[in-house]
């Protein structure tokens, strides 16, 4: 009876041993899979927040391109419209009309501008703006050049024309800054 005692003791030692064996595999297992699972859930995490900031940045790039794109159209149409006004002041045609038109694309041209000031980034928004103020005092010069000629003020006149001189360069300048502010972003954002 010993021997099976002893047998009967021997079983249930191992029978103790592989369960306890077997819940502290399991515990482990189920430890190192908990790990694991919250080691893929951060890394998807991180890559899907990656991702989204990554879409936002293309989102805001192409966006940026666009206005930049609108304002230098809309730059483009003013102008011509000024080149037409400049051509008919000089040979003494009627000019209500283009200035009318000048005055129109002036206005297309400040709303171009507008969205720079939620996209930005600021150096773009204030050579736009620059762009902006430098334009309307040119307009406003050409305004009084068309307004001057019914006057026959000859010595006005050549003050006026020499301010729209000055003016004309202020607003070439200020359309050299916003393009270069404008290159300096999308080929800083074209680095990242």
């Amino acid at each position: 009876m010993d021997e099976e005692l002893a047998a009967l003791l021997a079983g249930v030692i191992g029978l103790a041993g592989a369960v306890f064996g077997a819940a502290v595999g399991g515990l482990a297992s189920y430890r190192a899979a908990k790990h694991s699972a919250e080691v893929a859930a951060r890394a998807l995490a991180e890559q899907v927040a990656g991702q989204a900031r990554h879409e936002r940045e293309q989102w805001v790039r192409q966006e940026q391109r666009q206005v930049y794109g609108d304002i230098n159209r809309a730059y483009a149409e003013l102008a011509t419209a000024l080149s037409a006004l400049h051509a008919a002041l000089a040979e003494r045609r009627p000019v209500q009309e283009l200035v009318e038109r000048v005055e129109e694309r002036r206005l297309r041209l400040s709303v171009a501008v507008s969205p720079t000031a939620m996209l930005g980034p600021e150096e773009v928004y204030d050579a736009a703006c620059a762009l902006i103020g430098a334009t309307d005092v040119f307009v406003a010069a050409y305004r009084e050049l068309a307004v001057l000629p019914q006057a026959d003020e000859a010595v006005q006149l050549d003050a006026v024309r020499e301010r729209v001189a000055g003016r004309r360069a202020d607003v070439h300048a200020c359309l050299s800054n916003f393009s270069a502010a404008c290159r300096n972003v999308l080929l800083r954002q074209g680095d990242s």
